[in-house]
């Protein structure tokens, strides 16, 4: 008697423990995971993390995905390679179905190893030419890698050379030839050059100076006296901050015109930060990164922005990780309505690649089509980067005409 008594109670014991797993199992079953990934103690990746929460919320609130309820993750990259792999790693481990973000195209590399590995769509941040060029050498193996609104580098050289020559050159007939060039010294900035120099030098443009300069520097007065014989400075920085480069520039009176990629002068807090000397400095807006709405999806989402968090966002990364996952909830749901199966992460990267130049993707800055290789078309009619300037607090986009609010003012001092 007493051993049925025992029996009986381990059985129950199971049979609660299998419903407890069921009911587990259930549950993982009526949500969709989605992973963040970024470095989470600066604003390039909080506003990773934010836009993504923003989006999932709007999604939740009309029926989730696949009539699931969204539950964002978030991992911390910590900008270090063997973190930002074991990260990854973590997502995927607890059920991620799509990764969002990145930032630091070093990074980059390293966690797409992880992404083949486990064959996860990966819709990320980060311009360098080596990421989608992995699927030029791989196709099979990094397909799942799509470059999510973020331009590929290379086109940095696009919007320079067209500010230079068409609008400054062409449109305003400047005549500026003399050109030098403040870089960070990191891998991408080489994958720009490779494709700025030829197009610059086959114009008839003089590159007079080339400084790499490594994260951390914030003493420029020696290389802005070296280029005060240029007519322009190109900037392409991203690891080294741009503030104490614009500040020196602005007091030494450097007759050259900062133009370039700063990533520095696309945060809203620019101008407070420089004390005002960001005044004429212009820059591409790389991420769309400018609260001046475009086109009425970039409306809603800065006033859905500000009224959640109560300011603009937080920098660049937040206009692309943001329709990220719109794109993704499409993607899977187009699939669904075919009859495919949704979960599959081939049949999510067959959908997301009918996004292009015949069905773009309507998104806060333009229209996203992917190339071949996962990155997005670069082109006025598509997504480019803006050109803008700081004018008296506020930015202006100055080129191309299309999307212009304003036109070019010369620093002061140029008088």
């Amino acid at each position: 008697m007493r051993k049925a008594a025992i029996l009986t109670v381990i059985l129950l014991v199971c049979l609660f423990a299998g419903c407890a797993q069921q009911q587990e199992a259930k549950q993982e079953e009526e949500v969709i995971k989605v992973g963040v990934i970024g470095p989470m103690d600066l604003p390039f990746g909080i506003a990773e993390k934010r836009a993504v929460e923003l989006a999932a919320e709007q999604i939740n609130a009309e029926g989730g995905i696949l009539g699931k309820k969204v539950v964002v993750i978030t991992a911390d990259t910590k900008l270090n390679p063997n973190t930002a792999t074991s990260e990854f790693r973590r997502l995927v481990d607890e059920g991620c179905s799509v990764i969002i973000g990145g930032f630091a195209s070093g990074v980059s590399l390293s966690m797409q190893e992880v992404m083949v590995e486990t064959k996860t769509v990966w819709l990320a941040d980060g311009s360098s030419p080596k990421l989608t060029g992995k699927l030029r050498e791989d196709y099979d193996s990094y397909k799942y890698f799509f470059r999510a609104g973020t331009l590929n580098g290379t086109t940095y050289a696009y919007d320079i050379f067209d500010a230079l020559h068409n609008y400054f050159n062409g449109k305003l007939n400047k005549n500026w030839k003399k050109v030098a060039v403040i870089r960070d010294d990191a891998v991408w900035t080489e994958d720009v050059m490779a494709t700025l120099r030829p197009m610059l030098e086959e114009n008839g443009y003089e590159i007079i100076m080339d400084e790499k300069v490594p994260k951390g520097t914030e003493d420029f007065s020696s290389i802005l006296l070296s280029a005060n014989d240029a007519d322009v400075i190109i900037t392409l920085l991203a690891h080294v901050n741009g503030i104490p480069l614009v500040k020196q520039w602005s007091e030494m009176k450097i007759k050259a015109q900062l133009l370039g990629h700063d990533l520095s002068a696309i945060f809203p807090t620019a101008w407070e930060s420089s004390d005002g000397k960001i005044n004429g400095e212009v820059f591409i807006a790389t991420g769309g990164a400018t609260h001046i709405p475009v086109n009425e999806r970039a409306k809603a989402f800065i006033e859905a922005w500000k009224e959640k968090y109560g300011d603009y966002p937080d920098a660049n990364t937040a206009y692309d990780m943001y329709d990220a996952l719109f794109m993704y909830k499409a993607a899977v749901e187009q699939a669904a309505r075919d009859g495919k199966n949704a979960s599959d992460p081939d049949v999510v990267v067959e959908y997301l690649e009918k996004f292009d130049k015949d069905n773009p993707f309507e998104c806060v800055r333009g229209k996203l089509a992917f190339t071949k290789y996962h990155d997005p078309v670069w082109g006025d009619e598509y997504i480019r980067n803006w050109i803008c300037q700081w004018q008296d607090g506020k930015v202006v986009i100055i080129w191309p005409e299309n999307v212009a609010t304003g036109s070019y003012k010369q620093p002061e001092w140029f008088e």
